[in-house]
């Protein structure tokens, strides 16, 4: 049936609602009421989502935390923290040992490591939970500090937090552990000292044992005799005392070139500069060659200062007459190297290409636009004073062997090497594999600190886990005179480092249970170097020539103990969740449009007059 205009009028006008008619307009007029008065700019919009409130009170949302937090508390929290401490030690162990394994980590841009090194392991495998990421900061703080025991202090560390869980579940309090684990530190660190041996005498025999227990078991079981040979030849050209006085990256460079095979790596007694000579004709190679380190540039500035503006008016022929004089300037600047009977100029910046052939034309090799830290490796190889060109003398040349420049593959090279009590080398490392050959490299620059631990404290302990041992007995005869509870988590501290040597023989394919048996009766009877033997059973470390630094020792020891206690402290974890796409544009939006913010746009674009 078709109505009318009218009709609608009519019913419009003479319409008299019902009671629930009449309840439903008056919800709707209220919650138009509401909306009114509700900030429109917190409505989202059609692609926005307002993220979920933490909690709900009588069905109102509440935002205690950040906005969709996940917290833990009481038993589920440490279930979850200790958990998390077991992966973790169970991840490291692999690298601990003369056999460590390797690991291949494809990071979230797709690239590939194959790293043995548990510094880039720990950088580039993307630790989520914060308990692994502490864990893994302990660890890479001891590898940048001293270059060494970065996972001997994460494998202490957990196992130590693992047997204080097992005094947990039998009811002892946070508190009389947290006391325990103070009062094994003390001990531990006292026992340390008294076991330490000085070996001031024989320094440099002493660090070459260290770096092969420490560094040697990082690299390739094939190339380790190798790299044992280069170490000794860099300390053999540079000087124990050399290394040890100042930072080891101003002393050591290391290169790599991917050609040949690692077995083909060499050290330059000198620096290797991945540059080619400044000009064809130069000479390839010279012997015996002065050297000068100009710090300036070959050329005239072109530029009078940063603030100062200028113009220069030229007449007729004066354009040309300007240009002839700054060709004489460049050629009295070469004219001077020249008569200094200099072979071979190392300019940090730039050269003008008539100084350049001028040089080329003269038989002097020449190269340029160096980043200062290898001009600085220059300097100390050959022995020369950078200075600027006007005051360039004979005092301030250095001398190197040979200078000559190298083709990799492809890839040119200028290598200046031979000289006269350098005060840098290069080692040059060779190898088709880039992966492995990354992995090599990481790992002798990570372990270059521990040459300057030797000038500060040239005292060693036993390796190969017989420290460990007879630091356990120790405890356990200490713990034993403690009236209180303390004394099980001085036993528990005890068992953590037997359960490090017990990591140790299975990385060698041992059983870890005969192991730890023989080392407790060995070092009983009073033989205090019983080791763990990398050929099976157990040996003589002082026979094997196995130490370790009291320094590194004592650093991962605190480390360790530390990082226990900030876990054992931790009685709730807090994860914030990740927003999604539609949450994210929603609160980035609100705090972009925010009250506080529009005041700051209008301060800051002087706008406070208009409102």
């Amino acid at each position: 049936m078709k109505m009318n205009a009218s009709a609608h009028r009519f019913r419009g006008r003479d319409f008299v609602p019902t009671i629930s008619h009449r309840l439903l307009l008056e919800k709707l007029d209220r919650g138009y009421a509401k909306l009114a008065k509700v900030d429109q700019r917190l409505l989202p919009l059609s692609h926005e989502s307002v993220p979920e409130p933490t909690v709900y009170f009588d069905g109102k949302p509440a935002s205690v935390l950040s906005i969709s937090s996940e917290f833990k508390l009481g038993e589920d929290a440490q279930s979850e923290k200790f958990s998390v401490v077991q992966w973790m030690t169970e991840f490291v162990s692999g690298l601990y040992g003369p056999f460590r394994m390797s690991k291949l980590i494809t990071d979230e841009g797709g690239l590939k490591y194959f790293a043995s090194d548990v510094r880039t392991i720990l950088r580039k495998v993307g630790l989520a939970h914060p308990i692994a990421q502490l864990m893994a900061g302990a660890g890479l703080t001891m590898s940048k500090t001293v270059g060494d025991g970065a996972v001997y202090t994460i494998i202490l560390g957990g196992k130590i937090l693992e047997r204080c869980r097992e005094l947990m579940l039998k009811g002892l309090s946070v508190s009389t552990i947290l006391d325990g684990l103070l009062d094994a530190l003390n001990q531990s660190l006292c026992m340390l000292e008294r076991m330490s041996i000085d070996v001031s005498s024989q320094r440099e025999k002493m660090l070459m044992l260290i770096m092969n227990t420490s560094v040697m078991n990082r690299l390739p079981e094939h190339v380790r005799h190798k790299f044992a040979n280069i170490l000794n030849k860099v300390v053999e050209i540079v000087g124990i005392d050399e290394l040890a006085s100042v930072d080891v990256d101003k002393v050591v460079d290391i290169k790599a070139v991917e050609s040949g095979s690692l077995d083909d790596s060499i050290v330059l007694d000198g620096v290797a500069v991945f540059k080619e000579m400044a000009h064809p004709d130069m000479p390839k190679r010279i012997e015996a060659v002065k050297v000068a380190v100009l710090k300036d540039e070959l050329r005239v500035h072109e530029k009078i200062g940063r603030q100062l503006n200028y113009s220069l008016e030229l007449g007729d022929g004066e354009l040309k007459k300007l240009s002839d004089s700054k060709n004489a300037y460049v050629s009295s600047l070469v004219k001077k190297i020249k008569d200094l009977n200099v072979g071979f100029v190392v300019v940090e910046k730039g050269v003008t290409p008539i100084a350049i052939e001028q040089l080329a034309r003269a038989g002097i090799a020449a190269i340029y636009g160096l980043p200062h830290p290898e001009v600085e490796l220059i300097v100390r190889a050959v022995n020369a004073l950078p200075t600027k060109t006007t005051l360039l003398e004979d005092s301030d040349l250095g001398w190197a062997g040979i200078v000559e420049e190298v083709d990799f593959n492809g890839k040119k090279a200028v290598l200046i090497h031979k000289c006269r009590k350098p005060k840098s080398v290069t080692v040059l490392l060779r190898g088709v594999t880039n992966l492995l050959q990354s992995d090599v490299e990481r790992s002798l620059k990570h372990s270059l600190p521990i040459f300057s631990l030797v000038r500060e404290c040239c005292k060693v302990v036993y390796g190969g886990g017989a420290f460990e041992i007879e630091l356990s007995l120790h405890l356990k005869e200490y713990a034993e005179n403690i009236p209180d509870k303390r004394q099980l988590v001085v036993k528990a501290v005890a068992d953590a480092f037997e359960d490090v040597v017990s990591v140790l023989s299975t990385n060698l394919g041992q059983d870890s249970v005969e192991v730890l048996s023989k080392l407790r009766s060995e070092h009983k009877s009073g033989k205090a170097d019983a080791c763990v033997s990398s050929e099976g059973g157990v040996a003589s470390a002082k026979d094997l020539g196995l130490y370790e630094l009291s320094a590194v020792k004592q650093q991962a020891i605190k480390t360790a103990f530390e990082l226990a206690y900030t876990i054992l402290r931790i009685d709730g974890i807090i994860t914030g969740r990740k927003l999604s796409e539609s949450e994210y544009y929603y609160v980035k939006r609100i705090k972009g449009t925010s009250p506080e913010r529009l005041r700051e746009l209008k301060k800051e674009y002087g706008l406070e007059t208009l409102e």
